[in-house]
């Protein structure tokens, strides 16, 4: 194991000296290489001389990670001993650094009361602190860093400091060492969680709140879930248990049209989950979407204000998805029609004053092709290309396709596609392919790079 110091300049004018950044790099483990870790990374700011020291220590051999973690653990109770409040401040330490640390320290059988050292210190979790205070985990600690007006000086990602570090392990030499500019990349990184955390303050939180969009997806997603359990009954589930969750997806449905006809989920109520089988698989992931649901303050508990972006107001547009014999309903729009004129998508268009994203659809489908529909589900929304509106995904069931006859005016051609077929359609509105991949699966639209001019989809 080698154990580094290294110094950076940095400006942290307000940075107390109890804080101890924490970042931790590992080797690729898609490479069926074990997830061996290579550094972990403390640091201390030295403010008599402005500098960013930064503690490094690494192994480029597996059966150096028990000392690795044992150095790791003492390191912390030597900052301890120094600050009687100690604060750790990690970008996702919660999800994957600390409890990879925790993993280690069972699988090695270190002593239990080493590792509770890191239970006293406060937890600084950026992206935990940036969902809480926004209401999206959308965010890397890239978007982080451009957030608080940071530019990195290493061109190094962290999945390109994985395969570096990979290809050192690969080589199986015991003088394979750790290049140099990882441990550059290392010493900005753990600099850069202490300059956020003090800019913190600073961020204008409310430019990223949960837009209601999102929030509505998320809904749906719940709904939708709740709606498969009840069309594909897991095992052990009876039929009262089957009932439940039926009269949970309406009141759900019901609640969030409500929220879509008044344009605003200000007043939304998430009805409890119903009692169910505790411990199937199924009812967790129920429960774990609904917590997740739950614990997004729509009114914050301070002031009382409503906490999501007010975006459903904007022009939306609603889009009819029909599904028959494996196949999808796409049409080609006429060269007349205002918006993308010759490009295949999906039968729709904007919604009148006060109408429902699933009327919308339904009459959009009547009036390009003369298909009577009964809507299925909300599927969710997808921003349009120029982002000016959002479109709703409507699936509809069309009982009787026999009818179909398209609006010359409006459509140029009609045809049911396969997924082959649906990629092989041109030229193809953009953001289609990605709506697809988003509401029916990779299947649909595998990941491609698509050529061809661009155009704003309505």
């Amino acid at each position: 194991m080698e154990i580094q110091q290294l110094a950076r300049p940095a400006d942290l004018q307000e940075i107390s000296e109890d804080i101890l950044g924490f970042d931790l790099e590992m080797a690729n483990s898609f490479r069926h290489l074990p997830p061996v870790i290579c550094m972990i990374g403390t640091d201390r700011y030295d403010a008599d001389r402005a500098l960013c020291v930064v503690t490094i220590a690494s192994i480029t051999r597996r059966e150096e990670e028990a000392d690795l973690i044992a150095w790791f653990l003492d390191h912390l109770s030597q900052f301890k001993a120094r600050h009687p409040r100690p604060k750790l401040a990690t970008f996702a330490g919660s999800d994957n650094d600390i409890p990879w640390v925790m993993e280690r320290i069972r699988r090695h059988k270190l002593a239990p009361q080493k590792a509770k050292v890191i239970q006293q210190f406060d937890n600084l979790d950026l992206r935990v602190e940036y969902q809480k205070r926004t209401q999206t985990n959308q965010i890397s600690l890239k978007g982080l860093e451009q957030l608080v007006g940071i530019e990195r000086n290493s061109g190094l990602s962290s999945r390109k400091v994985s395969y570096i570090l990979t290809d050192v392990l690969s080589r199986n030499d015991r003088r394979a060492s750790i290049p140099e500019k990882i441990y550059e990349y290392l010493k900005e990184d753990v600099h850069n969680l202490l300059l956020i955390w003090e800019r913190w303050k600073d961020i204008a939180f409310h430019e990223h709140l949960l837009s209601e969009f999102e929030y509505l997806n998320k809904v749906v997603q719940l709904v939708k879930y709740a709606r498969k359990l009840v069309n594909d009954p897991p095992s052990r589930f009876n039929s009262r248990q089957l009932a439940g969750i039926r009269d949970f997806a309406d009141r759900l449905d019901e609640e969030l049209g409500r929220a879509i006809a008044r344009e605003s989920f200000a007043e939304f109520r998430l009805c409890p989950v119903p009692p169910l089988e505790p411990k199937h698989p199924a009812t967790q992931r129920l429960r774990k979407k609904h917590e997740h649901l739950a614990s997004i303050e729509l009114i914050d508990g301070k002031d009382q204000s409503y906490r999501l972006g007010r975006q459903l107001q904007k022009p939306k547009g609603s889009l009819a998805l029909v599904r028959r014999d494996g196949r999808v309903l796409m049409i080609k729009r006429a060269e007349s029609v205002e918006r993308a004129p010759g490009y295949w998508g999906l039968p729709g268009g904007v919604l009148e004053q006060g109408e429902s994203p699933t009327r919308g659809a339904v009459r959009e489908l009547d009036e390009e092709l003369n298909l009577k529909g009964i809507p299925v589900q909300l599927l969710g929304t997808q921003p349009s290309m120029s982002k000016a509106y959002e479109l709703f995904w409507v699936e509809v069931l069309v009982e009787d396709p026999s009818t179909l006859r398209p609006r010359a005016e409006e459509v140029a051609e009609a045809r049911w596609v396969t997924p082959q077929e649906l990629l092989a359609l041109q030229p193809l509105i953009p953001g289609a392919v990605e709506g697809f991949r988003q509401f029916l699966g990779p299947r649909w639209a595998p990941q491609q790079k698509r050529a061809g001019p661009s155009v704003t989809a309505r």
